[in-house]
């Protein structure tokens, strides 16, 4: 599932390499994420206008996830009063373009990933080619003129674009789609008068937090893991820690498109023709992937411990047996990683609805 349209169409194309599934186990084991998940995230565009207090954290977490186009847009230079909050750059980048220095950065972080540095300020001569290129937009600006122009453009373009706003001790955050009825330019008709940053200061943790909530939305659109905030608005008092939302009825749920990829049954392996495989010399060397406690309570004879996380780290071209089942609670997550590994054309089979179900035809 994705709510992007292109996403859910393409992502089946793009493979992970071994090296991409060691680099992303950890989230490879999310529910939300798994194989699927990541080849979203690998197919997306984010074009991210801004590398600054908002910026830096957003795009730290977008190349962490593995996002596989990032696009950076900023026309400023970094002054050492950047520092204390933007921490993508460093005090050797001083005078230097801020979206050049964050592509520099993020690359030393993720090599799997593409990034762009556009070294200027969005304006109206190169904001449609920009964000036509992109799958989403993510506002991390503290201009109001160039907020109406993102709006413009992306509902011109059926664009999502998330937005957030620091101010002193204050924030907001919300995701705009107009196809839907979230729009800033319906929520703010009228331009107020709003300090920047600059002018009225700003606390590098604040930004961090606000920043990787809006990376946390364009997760959340890209991989369709949890319904993203479009039609409610989260206002945050961050010296005090409460927050408040307000919704609005007339925006309309998005539509979240389905996808045709399933796990392939191929690698399947049933309690039926394990229990076969067990008394005959064609057996399976069975790896039981669950947490430690509920392998020493319960295993099939046999069955090796070995952590799911290890096995996307290291792969397993170490292990010579010609066949090899994976086993987990329920069959899901060694759904995942049989799938993945024989991408690497490896023999590896997973049990039917796991060691849950296993339990069960003994009871």
């Amino acid at each position: 599932m994705s709510y992007l349209l292109r996403v859910s169409k393409n992502f089946n194309s793009s493979d992970l390499t071994s090296a991409e599934l060691s680099y992303y186990a950890k989230q490879l084991l999310l529910p939300g994420i798994g194989i699927t998940g990541q080849r979203k995230l690998k197919v997306a565009r984010v074009l991210v206008i801004g590398a600054g207090g908002l910026g830096c954290p957003i795009l730290q977490s977008l190349a962490g996830a593995g996002v596989g186009h990032i696009s950076i847009v900023d026309g400023d230079d970094i002054s050492i009063s950047n520092l204390s909050r933007q921490w993508l750059h460093r005090y050797e980048d001083k005078g230097k373009n801020k979206a050049i220095s964050a592509t520099k950065r993020l690359f030393e972080i993720n090599t799997f990933i593409k990034l762009v540095a556009h070294p200027t300020m969005l304006d109206h001569a190169n904001a449609r080619k920009l964000i036509k290129s992109h799958d989403l937009v993510i506002d991390a600006t503290d201009g109001l003129d160039v907020r109406y122009l993102i709006d413009d453009v992306c509902a011109d373009l059926d664009c999502p674009w998330i937005h957030a706003g620091l101010y002193k001790y204050k924030a907001q955050l919300t995701v705009f789609w107009d196809t839907y009825g979230a729009s800033f330019r319906k929520l703010y008709p009228e331009p107020t008068i709003a300090p920047s940053c600059s002018e009225t200061g700003i606390l590098g943790a604040h930004a961090s937090l606000i920043g990787n909530m809006q990376a946390i939305e364009a997760i959340k659109i890209i991989t369709g893991m949890s319904i993203p905030k479009i039609g409610e608005l989260i206002t945050f008092d961050l010296e005090k820690n409460n927050l408040h939302r307000f919704y609005n009825p007339e925006v309309k749920p998005p539509q979240l498109h389905s996808d045709d990829f399933e796990c392939s049954s191929e690698y399947t392996v049933s309690i039926k023709a394990l229990q076969k495989s067990i008394i005959s010399e064609d057996r399976f060397t069975i790896l039981d992937i669950r947490d430690k406690k509920k392998f020493d309570e319960n295993c099939i004879d046999n069955a090796i411990y070995y952590p799911a996380e290890r096995i996307l780290e290291e792969g397993l071209d170490h292990i010579s047996t010609k066949k090899i089942l994976l086993i987990c609670e329920e069959g899901l997550i060694s759904a995942m990683l049989a799938n993945a590994m024989n991408q690497q054309s490896k023999d590896i089979f997973y049990l039917e609805g796991g060691m849950r179900a296993w339990t069960n035809e003994l009871l």
